[in-house]
């Protein structure tokens, strides 16, 4: 199958059926090109916030934002496939399935990546200062309520890349992030003290 066609269908499955789409990415033989689109759309977000922020007219600052922004999203994408390793070892696995984590991870990225995409067109249609008008509160719910779901899809696809990547249940999902999670927030605390990332894109 093409890989386009391939990642198509896992995204459409991440939405609507999340448990059996992540099943059938961590069996063996997945063509790992599929994530080829992911990481793709990932470079496209970057390079559109970064001309929205700088603009054309001073391709230097434009660089350093990019550049900025990019990297550090890897970072975090590096991170957490170290701190599932880590996992791994505490739990005293013998052969840490690389290629399956990356995979898995690389479409928990989506909802990370759709939050960031529409919270940059409402950023850019509906600007702040907003008002505490009907209208401004009306739509601080609704963003509100954007947020909490795609936070949700994230700890679905999050959990199942344990359960699936791993090979994990739910009691040792719950110890490896018992030491995740505080890192997680030390990366999003410096990420936002370096002034690179309000919201980490993890």
């Amino acid at each position: 199958m093409l890989p386009l066609i391939l990642f198509l269908r896992h995204l459409l499955g991440t939405i609507y059926n999340p448990y059996a789409t992540f099943r059938q990415i961590s069996l063996p033989g997945q063509d790992i090109r599929q994530i080829i689109f992911i990481h793709l759309l990932i470079f496209i977000y970057f390079l559109l916030t970064g001309l929205l922020k700088t603009g054309f007219s001073n391709p230097y600052l434009l660089t350093i934002k990019f550049n900025s922004l990019y990297f550090s999203s890897y970072l975090g994408f590096a991170l957490v496939i170290f701190l599932f390793y880590l996992g791994s070892l505490l739990l005293r696995f013998k052969n840490f399935p690389l290629i399956r984590i990356i995979l898995l991870w690389s479409y928990s990225l989506l909802p990370t990546l759709f939050w960031f995409f529409i919270t940059s067109l409402m950023y850019l249609f509906l600007p702040p200062p907003r008002t505490l008008s009907y209208p401004g509160k009306i739509y601080s719910l609704i963003y509100l309520a954007f947020s909490l779901t795609l936070l949700f899809w994230k700890i679905i696809l999050y959990y199942l890349t344990l359960r699936f990547g791993l090979r994990l249940d739910l009691y040792k999902i719950s110890l490896i992030s018992l030491f995740i999670i505080p890192v997680i927030i030390l990366y999003s605390f410096v990420m936002y003290h370096l002034g690179i990332f309000k919201i980490p894109f993890i």
